[in-house]
């Protein structure tokens, strides 16, 4: 049985609930509601808007010269202040008090665009108004003179969204408007833009928001607020917004309610679900070390701590991703989510591994994240590509060991063909010819010079007598590939087999390169008394210093001669291509 409240009743009742509720959000006197930090700290200055100078500078000018366009276009990613400064300019353009380009947001007009009670500022989502009885509404009105402002402004947002009747409804207004509109568009996706609309506007791109900056505003927020945090987790924070001023505020609010008298790396870390930095270089460890085991118990730990698949992926992507573009470039700039201590770990990293390994990985965690979006049971299927990643990585070190013997086969064969004696100790004695075969002499170019001077194509080069020992290994560790290029240039054997060495030291006037005890091909053959005359001559001419050559092998404690045989090379052959494939003659 149901029980019918009077009337009356009801009305006491509302009043009852209206008071309650009134008691509740205010407290002293204050309104108890919380303002997102993104709202309460939204610019209100083009000099408060960050990292978009470009627009800034711009705006400002045309403001102060009187040159204001008829229709703006802003693009950029979310929470770069598209909308925040389509309202600033909104002000600026009708303010009673503008001195610098800056609206003053002290005079009426300022003031009623700010408590959003202007009726000449006009915001519309096109998501929502996106149909062309929409638009033909706006069309109608913006006929109309302003009540009291010298500009009607309409702020269209995301104006991608609007349907292709809309944009052909807004077209002949937006090509010819009254002299009292300013359309401001903005839009995440301009490529969704009609060209006829681009070409109307004008247009400007506001970029991502450096972690710098980003770091730089939310400790100034921090600092007025009265809040400790930590500089690191500041960065992490400023990392993981991705260049969105706003997504960073908002991970600041959250971290603003964690509780804790000062915010630290580790708190934010939990609260956004992400793995640690710490546990991403194990799992990198892990996997150049081809340690299966090792990674299937990270996996487990990270996932039996509540941290998400999908991210922990991206991490280990992100991070290979870094290595790749240190390994290919020698830079830094371009490193994402990397501080100073991080980018030295990455350094050595990148020592251990090869271009192509680091390729293949990159390749098969980006197929396991594409494929783990779309499946029920992600985990699985990271774990199966995991697997296949350990088993191609093996196969990559396999073709590497069969393409640096085949190098040294083809290497040996041009030596053989192309020296004046082969000196290989072998057991087949009788296959090579052991005796010196002579070579006319080359006749020296150009005139001859003092010891001090040597004589190049081109000109004289004077020998720098004040160049000192430690000067000489700067220059040739610091010129490394510079230094290769010269030797290629002059003979492209030696280059590959220098190529492979490291400068050791210099004792004596003699400049010692080591080779590992897997270059031993290498070094035989770099001992060749040819080859080091030859480098010593383009040492000279490098350098502008007389210093002779000499090899180590980093096994070799005695520093003797070390050379392979041709038995040696012939086992190697059968071991990599099979018994029956190769055959001496």
């Amino acid at each position: 049985m149901q029980y019918e409240i009077p009337l009356y009743n009801k009305f006491v009742c509302a009043i009852i609930i209206y008071n309650n509720y009134n008691k509740s959000m205010y407290k002293g006197g204050e309104l108890m509601s919380h303002q997102a930090l993104y709202r309460r700290f939204r610019s209100k200055t083009f000099d408060e808007i960050i990292g978009q100078e470009h627009v800034v500078k711009t705006l400002k000018n045309q403001i102060l010269s009187n040159n204001v366009a008829h229709a703006y276009l802003f693009c950029g990613i979310r929470g770069t202040g598209k909308t925040s400064t389509a309202k600033i300019l909104a002000r600026a353009v009708n303010c009673l008090n503008n001195a610098d380009g800056n609206p003053c947001n002290e005079c009426e007009i300022c003031k009623s665009i700010l408590n959003e009670t202007n009726m000449d500022v006009v915001e519309m989502d096109a998501a929502s108004n996106n149909g062309v009885d929409d638009i033909r509404e706006l069309r109608d009105k913006v006929k109309f003179m302003p009540s009291k402002s010298k500009y009607k402004v309409y702020i269209i947002d995301e104006v991608h969204m609007l349907s292709k009747g809309a944009f052909n409804a807004l077209l002949k207004t937006l090509e010819e408007p009254p002299e009292h509109l300013i359309f401001i568009l903005a839009t995440t996706e301009p490529q969704k833009i009609p060209a006829t609309i681009l070409s109307r506007c004008q247009r400007f791109d506001l970029r991502r928001i450096t972690v710098e900056d980003t770091v730089k505003n939310m400790q100034n927020i921090c600092d007025e607020i009265g809040v400790e945090i930590d500089e690191k987790a500041l960065k992490l924070i400023a990392a993981n917004s991705d260049g969105a001023m706003r997504d960073a505020l908002s991970i600041l609010d959250r971290c603003l309610t964690f509780g804790s008298s000062k915010i630290e790396y580790d708190d934010v870390n939990d609260l956004l679900g992400i793995v640690s930095f710490d546990n991403i270089i194990k799992v990198s460890n892990a996997i150049i070390d081809k340690n299966l085991k090792e990674i299937m118990s990270l996996i487990n730990i990270n996932l039996n701590q509540g941290k998400d698949l999908l991210l922990f992926i991206e991490e280990i992507i992100t991070y290979f991703r870094n290595m790749l573009l240190y390994k290919t470039t020698a830079l830094t700039d371009n490193l994402v989510r990397m501080t100073e201590d991080n980018i030295e770990l990455l350094k050595s990293h990148a020592e251990r591994i090869s271009l192509d390994q680091i390729i293949s990985i990159i390749q098969k965690l980006s197929e396991a994240l594409s494929e783990c979006k779309k499946s029920i049971n992600p985990r699985i299927i990271f774990e199966i590509k995991i697997i296949s990643l350990m088993e191609s990585s093996n196969t990559i070190s396999n073709n590497e060991d069969i393409n640096n013997l085949i190098k040294r086969v083809e290497y040996l064969e041009s030596a053989i063909k192309n020296s004046s004696y082969v000196n290989i100790n072998t057991k087949n004695e009788h296959v090579f010819n052991k005796k010196p075969i002579e070579k006319p002499s080359r006749k020296p170019k150009g005139k001859l010079v003092a010891s001090d001077e040597i004589m190049t194509e081109n000109n004289d080069i004077v020998i720098d007598t004040s160049l000192t020992d430690e000067d000489v290994i700067k220059k040739i560790s610091n010129n490394w590939n510079q230094f290769l290029k010269v030797i290629r240039s002059e003979n492209a054997g030696l280059s590959a087999i220098i190529r492979e060495s490291k400068l050791s030291h210099i004792n004596n006037k003699t400049i010692y390169f080591e080779y590992e005890s897997k270059f031993n091909f290498h070094y035989t053959a770099a001992n060749q008394d040819k080859n080091k005359s030859k480098l010593k001559e383009i040492l000279l001419g490098f350098l502008k210093a007389e210093y002779n050559v000499d090899f180590i092998l980093k096994t070799d404690k005695k520093n003797q001669d070390v050379k392979k045989s041709m038995d040696d090379v012939f086992e190697d052959m059968k071991t990599a291509f099979g018994e029956d494939k190769v055959e001496l003659k």
